[in-house]
Protein backbone atom coordinates (compact mmCIF):
# COMPACT_ATOMS: atom_id res chain seq x y z
CA UNK A 1 0.00 0.00 0.00
CA UNK A 2 2.76 2.45 1.02
CA UNK A 3 4.91 1.53 -1.99
CA UNK A 4 1.93 2.26 -4.23
CA UNK A 5 1.53 5.68 -2.61
CA UNK A 6 5.20 6.45 -3.25
CA UNK A 7 4.48 6.08 -6.96
CA UNK A 8 1.59 8.55 -6.70
CA UNK A 9 2.81 12.06 -7.73
CA UNK A 10 0.07 13.75 -5.65
CA UNK A 11 1.24 11.97 -2.48
CA UNK A 12 4.88 12.92 -3.22
CA UNK A 13 3.79 16.50 -3.83
CA UNK A 14 2.16 16.66 -0.38
CA UNK A 15 5.36 15.30 1.20
CA UNK A 16 7.36 18.03 -0.58
CA UNK A 17 5.01 20.76 0.70
CA UNK A 18 5.26 19.50 4.28
CA UNK A 19 9.05 19.29 3.94
CA UNK A 20 9.25 22.90 2.72
CA UNK A 21 7.08 24.15 5.59
CA UNK A 22 9.23 22.28 8.16
CA UNK A 23 12.44 23.58 6.56
CA UNK A 24 11.14 27.16 6.49
CA UNK A 25 10.13 26.94 10.16
CA UNK A 26 13.56 25.53 11.05
CA UNK A 27 15.40 28.29 9.16
CA UNK A 28 13.29 30.96 10.85
CA UNK A 29 14.08 29.40 14.23
CA UNK A 30 17.83 29.36 13.53
CA UNK A 31 17.83 32.95 12.27
CA UNK A 32 15.85 34.09 15.34
CA UNK A 33 18.34 32.28 17.61
CA UNK A 34 21.19 34.09 15.84
CA UNK A 35 19.39 37.43 16.24
CA UNK A 36 19.03 36.77 20.00
CA UNK A 37 22.83 36.51 20.28
CA UNK A 38 23.47 39.54 18.02
CA UNK A 39 20.94 42.29 18.80
CA UNK A 40 19.79 44.03 21.96
CA UNK A 41 16.10 43.58 23.07
CA UNK A 42 14.78 46.75 21.33
CA UNK A 43 16.15 45.80 17.90
CA UNK A 44 15.45 42.09 18.48
CA UNK A 45 11.68 42.77 18.75
CA UNK A 46 11.66 44.52 15.35
CA UNK A 47 13.70 41.73 13.78
CA UNK A 48 11.36 39.13 15.26
CA UNK A 49 8.29 40.82 13.74
CA UNK A 50 10.11 41.10 10.41
CA UNK A 51 10.94 37.39 10.48
CA UNK A 52 7.38 36.54 11.42
CA UNK A 53 6.00 38.66 8.60
CA UNK A 54 8.35 37.11 6.04
CA UNK A 55 7.49 33.64 7.30
CA UNK A 56 3.73 34.28 6.99
CA UNK A 57 4.13 35.71 3.46
CA UNK A 58 6.25 32.71 2.42
CA UNK A 59 3.69 30.34 3.95
CA UNK A 60 0.78 31.98 2.10
CA UNK A 61 2.68 31.93 -1.21
CA UNK A 62 3.63 28.28 -0.70
CA UNK A 63 0.09 27.25 0.21
CA UNK A 64 -1.32 29.24 -2.73
CA UNK A 65 1.05 27.52 -5.17
CA UNK A 66 0.30 24.15 -3.56
CA UNK A 67 -3.46 24.74 -3.94
CA UNK A 68 -3.13 25.70 -7.63
CA UNK A 69 -0.92 22.71 -8.41
CA UNK A 70 -3.27 20.37 -6.53
CA UNK A 71 -6.25 21.78 -8.44
CA UNK A 72 -4.39 21.35 -11.73
CA UNK A 73 -3.45 17.75 -10.88
CA UNK A 74 -7.03 16.88 -9.94
CA UNK A 75 -8.32 18.46 -13.15
CA UNK A 76 -5.76 16.51 -15.18
CA UNK A 77 -6.74 13.29 -13.44
CA UNK A 78 -10.44 13.96 -14.11
CA UNK A 79 -9.69 14.60 -17.81
CA UNK A 80 -7.68 11.38 -18.01
CA UNK A 81 -10.55 9.42 -16.47
CA UNK A 82 -13.02 10.98 -18.93
CA UNK A 83 -10.70 10.12 -21.83
CA UNK A 84 -10.37 6.53 -20.62
CA UNK A 85 -14.16 6.25 -20.40
CA UNK A 86 -14.41 7.79 -23.86
CA UNK A 87 -11.97 5.26 -25.34
CA UNK A 88 -13.91 2.39 -23.78
CA UNK A 89 -17.20 3.80 -25.08
CA UNK A 90 -15.82 4.39 -28.56
CA UNK A 91 -14.40 0.87 -28.70
CA UNK A 92 -17.83 -0.50 -27.83
CA UNK A 93 -19.63 1.86 -30.21
CA UNK A 94 -17.35 0.90 -33.09
CA UNK A 95 -17.52 -2.82 -32.46
CA UNK A 96 -21.30 -3.03 -32.12
CA UNK A 97 -22.36 -1.82 -35.61
CA UNK A 98 -19.45 -3.66 -37.25
CA UNK A 99 -20.44 -6.89 -35.51
CA UNK A 100 -24.09 -6.39 -36.53
CA UNK A 101 -23.21 -5.74 -40.19
CA UNK A 102 -20.89 -8.74 -40.19
CA UNK A 103 -23.66 -10.95 -38.81
CA UNK A 104 -26.12 -9.66 -41.40
CA UNK A 105 -23.67 -10.36 -44.24
CA UNK A 106 -23.05 -13.89 -42.97
CA UNK A 107 -26.80 -14.46 -42.83
CA UNK A 108 -27.19 -13.28 -46.44
CA UNK A 109 -24.30 -15.47 -47.56
CA UNK A 110 -25.23 -18.71 -45.80
CA UNK A 111 -29.03 -18.76 -45.92
CA UNK A 112 -31.68 -18.72 -48.58
CA UNK A 113 -33.99 -15.87 -47.64
CA UNK A 114 -37.16 -14.39 -49.05
CA UNK A 115 -36.90 -11.02 -50.78
CA UNK A 116 -38.78 -9.41 -47.89
CA UNK A 117 -36.31 -10.79 -45.34
CA UNK A 118 -33.34 -9.74 -47.46
CA UNK A 119 -34.76 -6.23 -47.76
CA UNK A 120 -35.18 -6.07 -43.98
CA UNK A 121 -31.54 -7.12 -43.46
CA UNK A 122 -30.37 -4.51 -45.98
CA UNK A 123 -32.29 -1.81 -44.11
CA UNK A 124 -30.82 -2.88 -40.75
CA UNK A 125 -27.31 -2.95 -42.22
CA UNK A 126 -27.72 0.55 -43.64
CA UNK A 127 -28.97 1.78 -40.26
CA UNK A 128 -25.85 0.39 -38.55
CA UNK A 129 -23.58 1.91 -41.21
CA UNK A 130 -25.24 5.32 -40.75
CA UNK A 131 -24.82 5.03 -37.00
CA UNK A 132 -21.12 4.21 -37.47
CA UNK A 133 -20.71 7.09 -39.89
CA UNK A 134 -22.32 9.48 -37.39
CA UNK A 135 -19.95 8.32 -34.64
CA UNK A 136 -16.90 8.86 -36.84
CA UNK A 137 -18.22 12.29 -37.86
CA UNK A 138 -18.59 13.25 -34.19
CA UNK A 139 -15.01 12.19 -33.43
CA UNK A 140 -13.66 14.14 -36.43
CA UNK A 141 -15.75 17.19 -35.50
CA UNK A 142 -14.45 17.07 -31.90
CA UNK A 143 -10.89 16.92 -33.25
CA UNK A 144 -11.51 19.90 -35.55
CA UNK A 145 -13.03 21.86 -32.66
CA UNK A 146 -9.95 21.24 -30.51
CA UNK A 147 -7.61 22.25 -33.34
CA UNK A 148 -9.80 25.29 -34.14
CA UNK A 149 -10.16 23.92 -37.63
CA UNK A 150 -13.95 23.92 -37.95
CA UNK A 151 -15.50 26.42 -40.37
CA UNK A 152 -19.12 27.41 -40.92
CA UNK A 153 -20.62 27.83 -44.39
CA UNK A 154 -24.07 29.39 -44.10
CA UNK A 155 -26.87 29.11 -46.64
CA UNK A 156 -30.56 30.00 -46.47
CA UNK A 157 -32.48 27.03 -45.06
CA UNK A 158 -36.26 26.59 -45.03
CA UNK A 159 -36.20 25.26 -41.47
CA UNK A 160 -39.73 23.85 -41.33
CA UNK A 161 -39.34 21.83 -44.55
CA UNK A 162 -35.85 20.72 -43.57
CA UNK A 163 -37.06 19.57 -40.16
CA UNK A 164 -40.03 17.65 -41.59
CA UNK A 165 -37.73 15.78 -44.02
CA UNK A 166 -35.20 15.03 -41.29
CA UNK A 167 -37.80 13.76 -38.81
CA UNK A 168 -39.40 11.60 -41.53
CA UNK A 169 -36.05 9.83 -42.03
CA UNK A 170 -35.31 9.52 -38.30
CA UNK A 171 -38.83 8.17 -37.69
CA UNK A 172 -37.76 5.04 -39.52
CA UNK A 173 -34.59 4.57 -37.48
CA UNK A 174 -33.90 6.37 -34.18
CA UNK A 175 -37.49 7.26 -33.33
CA UNK A 176 -39.32 4.19 -34.61
CA UNK A 177 -40.14 3.08 -31.04
CA UNK A 178 -41.45 6.48 -29.88
CA UNK A 179 -44.51 8.68 -30.31
CA UNK A 180 -43.28 11.69 -32.25
CA UNK A 181 -45.18 15.00 -32.16
CA UNK A 182 -43.94 17.62 -34.61
CA UNK A 183 -45.14 21.24 -34.70
CA UNK A 184 -43.55 23.76 -37.07
CA UNK A 185 -43.97 27.30 -38.29
CA UNK A 186 -42.71 28.57 -41.63
CA UNK A 187 -39.19 29.88 -40.91
CA UNK A 188 -36.15 30.63 -43.09
CA UNK A 189 -32.73 31.06 -41.47
CA UNK A 190 -29.12 31.37 -42.59
CA UNK A 191 -27.35 28.27 -41.20
CA UNK A 192 -24.71 25.65 -41.99
CA UNK A 193 -26.63 22.59 -43.21
CA UNK A 194 -23.93 20.08 -42.24
CA UNK A 195 -23.78 21.54 -38.73
CA UNK A 196 -27.58 21.54 -38.59
CA UNK A 197 -27.64 17.83 -39.51
CA UNK A 198 -25.35 17.07 -36.58
CA UNK A 199 -27.36 19.27 -34.17
CA UNK A 200 -30.70 17.64 -35.02
CA UNK A 201 -29.30 14.10 -34.95
CA UNK A 202 -27.58 14.59 -31.58
CA UNK A 203 -30.67 16.14 -29.97
CA UNK A 204 -32.96 13.36 -31.24
CA UNK A 205 -30.47 10.65 -30.32
CA UNK A 206 -30.19 11.95 -26.75
CA UNK A 207 -33.96 12.23 -26.38
CA UNK A 208 -34.40 8.60 -27.56
CA UNK A 209 -31.43 7.23 -25.65
CA UNK A 210 -32.60 8.34 -22.21
CA UNK A 211 -36.36 7.89 -22.63
CA UNK A 212 -38.50 4.78 -22.16
CA UNK A 213 -39.68 3.17 -25.39
CA UNK A 214 -43.20 4.17 -26.35
CA UNK A 215 -42.94 7.56 -24.66
CA UNK A 216 -43.58 10.85 -26.47
CA UNK A 217 -40.91 13.05 -28.02
CA UNK A 218 -42.19 16.54 -28.83
CA UNK A 219 -40.40 18.66 -31.43
CA UNK A 220 -41.42 22.30 -31.90
CA UNK A 221 -40.17 24.97 -34.28
CA UNK A 222 -41.55 28.48 -33.83
CA UNK A 223 -40.71 32.18 -33.93
CA UNK A 224 -40.10 34.32 -30.87
CA UNK A 225 -39.25 37.91 -31.76
CA UNK A 226 -36.20 37.83 -34.02
CA UNK A 227 -35.32 34.27 -33.02
CA UNK A 228 -36.12 30.88 -34.50
CA UNK A 229 -36.71 28.51 -31.56
CA UNK A 230 -36.24 24.74 -31.82
CA UNK A 231 -37.34 22.63 -28.84
CA UNK A 232 -36.89 18.89 -28.37
CA UNK A 233 -38.72 17.54 -25.30
CA UNK A 234 -38.61 14.00 -23.94
CA UNK A 235 -40.11 12.13 -20.99
CA UNK A 236 -36.89 10.49 -19.89
CA UNK A 237 -34.67 10.66 -16.81
CA UNK A 238 -34.01 14.41 -17.02
CA UNK A 239 -31.00 16.18 -15.51
CA UNK A 240 -30.31 17.65 -12.09
CA UNK A 241 -28.79 21.12 -11.62
CA UNK A 242 -25.18 19.85 -11.39
CA UNK A 243 -25.51 17.72 -14.53
CA UNK A 244 -26.97 20.67 -16.46
CA UNK A 245 -23.81 22.65 -15.75
CA UNK A 246 -21.45 19.84 -16.79
CA UNK A 247 -23.29 18.01 -19.56
CA UNK A 248 -21.77 20.23 -22.30
CA UNK A 249 -18.23 19.26 -21.27
CA UNK A 250 -16.34 16.97 -23.60
CA UNK A 251 -16.63 13.26 -22.70
CA UNK A 252 -18.97 13.98 -19.76
CA UNK A 253 -21.77 11.50 -19.13
CA UNK A 254 -24.24 11.49 -16.24
CA UNK A 255 -23.45 8.64 -13.86
CA UNK A 256 -26.58 6.61 -13.14
CA UNK A 257 -28.07 3.25 -13.99
CA UNK A 258 -29.76 4.50 -17.16
CA UNK A 259 -26.65 6.04 -18.66
CA UNK A 260 -24.51 3.00 -17.84
CA UNK A 261 -26.89 0.83 -19.85
CA UNK A 262 -27.15 3.25 -22.77
CA UNK A 263 -24.59 3.76 -25.51
CA UNK A 264 -22.68 6.98 -26.00
CA UNK A 265 -19.33 8.76 -26.06
CA UNK A 266 -20.09 11.99 -24.20
CA UNK A 267 -19.43 14.07 -27.33
CA UNK A 268 -22.99 14.76 -28.55
CA UNK A 269 -23.96 17.81 -26.48
CA UNK A 270 -20.37 19.11 -26.44
CA UNK A 271 -20.42 19.23 -30.26
CA UNK A 272 -24.01 20.51 -30.39
CA UNK A 273 -23.23 23.47 -28.10
CA UNK A 274 -20.19 24.39 -30.19
CA UNK A 275 -22.12 24.19 -33.49
CA UNK A 276 -25.00 26.26 -32.11
CA UNK A 277 -22.79 28.99 -30.66
CA UNK A 278 -20.58 29.01 -33.76
CA UNK A 279 -23.69 30.17 -35.64
CA UNK A 280 -24.45 32.88 -33.05
CA UNK A 281 -27.12 30.71 -31.44
CA UNK A 282 -27.84 29.75 -27.86
CA UNK A 283 -28.67 26.38 -26.28
CA UNK A 284 -30.65 25.99 -23.04
CA UNK A 285 -31.65 23.01 -20.90
CA UNK A 286 -35.05 23.10 -19.21
CA UNK A 287 -37.10 20.66 -17.15
CA UNK A 288 -39.99 19.12 -19.05
CA UNK A 289 -43.41 18.64 -17.47
CA UNK A 290 -44.24 16.24 -15.82
CA UNK A 291 -40.80 14.65 -16.34
CA UNK A 292 -37.88 14.62 -18.70
CA UNK A 293 -35.82 17.31 -20.40
CA UNK A 294 -36.40 20.06 -22.95
CA UNK A 295 -33.44 21.20 -25.03
CA UNK A 296 -34.06 24.63 -26.54
CA UNK A 297 -32.00 26.16 -29.32
CA UNK A 298 -32.33 29.82 -30.27
CA UNK A 299 -31.07 30.93 -33.70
Amino acid sequence: MFRRKLKNPVFLFYILVVYLIVQCSWWLYLIHSLYQKTYDPAILEKKTWMLLGEGIVFLFILLGIAFMIRKSLRKERAVNELQQNFLQSVSHELKTPLASVGLFLETLKKRELTEEKRSEIYDKSLTEVKRLNHLISDILTARNIESQNYFIHKVDVQLDEYLKDKIHILNQTLMKDFQVNLETEKITASLDKEALDSIIYNLIENACKYSPKGSAIDIRLFKSGDHAILQVSDQGIGLDAIAKERVFQKFYRVENESTRKSKGTGLGLYITKFLVEKQNGKILLKDNTPQGLTVEIQF
